[in-house]
């Protein structure tokens, strides 16, 4: 990862403050104790578990993390401030003795995690701590077609491109009005929906390690910890953080 504005001090204040904040939002989730962490440095990966539900997974931890990094980062300057870009899919992972191996959803998670309508509308809303992006398939089974409180009316859709990877999917920002300004150039230049395509590993992400780069510092949260791979019960889901700008 290249060195981001404050050098490695800021760096490692800002990843102190991640895993201090995911480990205290986990705390309140449901079984969250077996939700399984993978620390990658200024990346972690979480695997929960099949038990827990994909809408739990929507409904409850990223409202949960936006209060705790709001408890963090008040009095801080901006440039101090962490923000966090958060990706939620759903598949089978595979896990060895508590080690989590890879998996096709983590890979996409990987992908979707870091795309740039999630990035702009961030930029477009410095007071957003905790942008979301789900997967469609997500989106439609559990947001649109599932619990009205998952609010589908909150997200917008875009398209996510990254690394050959491109699909629709819908973006949210926790506790402040999801900005519009760029809501054409996100949907890509025609309305119709792009052609999902497969979703690769490359030699780097096989692992489903997340892509870094920047000033950003990646957190990554995907499906559960055990010795075998997830079921269709699994959710993978990944996420970003940022120090601001």
């Amino acid at each position: 990862m290249n060195s981001s504005p404050g050098g490695s001090w800021r760096h490692n204040r800002l990843v102190s403050d991640l895993r201090a904040t995911v480990a205290a939002t986990l705390e309140e989730c449901p079984l969250g104790s077996q939700w399984v962490l993978r620390k990658d440095g200024d990346s972690m990966t979480i695997a929960v578990p099949s038990a827990v539900s994909k809408e739990e997974v929507i409904g409850e931890f990223p409202p949960r993390l936006d209060r705790w990094l709001r408890r963090s980062n008040a009095g801080r300057t901006p440039e101090t401030q962490l923000r966090v870009r958060m990706a939620v899919t759903h598949g089978d992972v595979i896990v060895e003795e508590n080690e989590l191996v890879g998996g096709p959803a983590l890979v996409e998670a990987a992908r979707i995690r870091d795309i740039a309508p999630l990035r702009r509308a961030m930029t477009a809303a410095p007071d957003a701590f905790v942008g979301l992006v789900l997967a469609d398939h997500v989106y439609r089974n559990s947001v649109r077609d599932g619990d009205p409180a998952l609010m589908p009316r909150a997200y917008r859709e875009v398209v996510a491109e990254a690394k050959g990877y491109r699909a629709p999917a819908w973006i949210r920002l926790w506790g402040v009005e999801h900005p519009t300004e760029d809501a054409s150039a996100d949907r890509g230049t025609d309305s119709s929906h792009p052609t999902p395509k497969p979703v690769a590993a490359d030699a780097e992400e096989r692992n489903a390690g997340p892509p870094s780069g920047g000033d950003t510092y990646n957190t990554s949260v995907g499906s559960v910890t055990g010795s075998l791979a997830i079921g269709k019960g699994a959710t993978s889901y990944t996420g970003t953080s940022d120090g601001r700008r």
